[in-house]
């Protein structure tokens, strides 16, 4: 099977036009699709753990939920993340492509935040209004939504803005990634609770002034993502080896 059958798929059923303007998703790197697709791995993000992977198992096709490169140029990249220039020159060396599926997959109506929502076995309570957020009609408090989160995706790391970790929320947004304050703001009257990632000081205080209830979770939240491409793949091409690559938390609270 050649290399474009998988990642035509994939770019038709979440189409580039569907990303966000300044989400470079796509084709990282990328030699001749043409050639014998040889192993997938999938993952949050392109590490050297992931690259070590892929060697090993002859893949030569890397499918990413964050894009490998973000810059305008290779030379402004490596300026930013020095580390990513090793990862090229293998990626280079033994022809493996790199796709990320960003913020074109988060936009779809099964995207990363309803799998957050599967992945919590809350999928009877979704609200498939919207594509992104992901709305939950539950009866749920934060510490019952910190339990599911750790047994189910092994995220550990949390902060909240409630008093009262065991107030139970009937209407809730999951906002996968880095959901904008101001996103989390105009659904003030949808839902009593947030889950997010990655709140910088000023929304701290714009959730605090207007009385929003946040739980935020560590980014890793994403790498939901990862199990479902992979889970996809195994079910539309019964014949092509195709793993996952699981990362931790690359920090632990004091």
């Amino acid at each position: 099977m050649q290399i474009r059958k998988v990642t035509k798929y994939l770019l038709e059923k979440y189409p580039l036009e569907k990303a966000e303007i300044w989400d470079p998703a796509g084709f990282s790197v990328k030699f001749n699709l043409s050639e014998k697709l040889n192993g997938i791995v999938c993952a949050i993000d392109l590490t050297h753990d992931v690259l070590n992977k892929a060697i090993l198992q002859g893949a030569n096709l890397i499918i990413v939920h964050h894009p490998f490169k973000f810059a305008p140029t290779w030379k402004d990249e490596l300026e930013l993340a020095p580390y990513k220039a090793t990862i090229l020159r293998n990626l280079k060396k033994y022809r493996i492509n790199v796709i990320s599926l960003h913020t074109n997959y988060d936009n779809n109506f099964e995207g990363t935040s309803h799998q957050i929502a599967f992945a919590l076995g809350l999928q009877n309570k979704i609200d498939f209004a919207e594509p992104y957020p992901c709305l939950i009609n539950a009866n749920l408090s934060i510490n019952d939504l910190k339990q599911k989160l750790t047994n189910s995706l092994n995220l550990h790391s949390f902060r909240t803005n409630s008093m009262n970790t065991n107030k139970k929320y009937k209407n809730i947004a999951i906002l996968s990634g880095s959901g904008p304050a101001t996103l989390a703001l105009a659904l003030k009257n949808q839902a009593n609770l947030i889950l997010t990632s990655d709140i910088k000081w000023n929304e701290w205080l714009l959730y605090k002034e207007h009385n929003i209830d946040v739980l935020e979770l560590s980014h890793l939240d994403e790498q939901v993502f990862a199990i479902d491409i992979c889970e996809q793949i195994k079910n539309k091409f019964s014949d092509i080896n195709v793993t996952t690559h699981l990362m931790v938390e690359p920090y632990t609270n004091l």
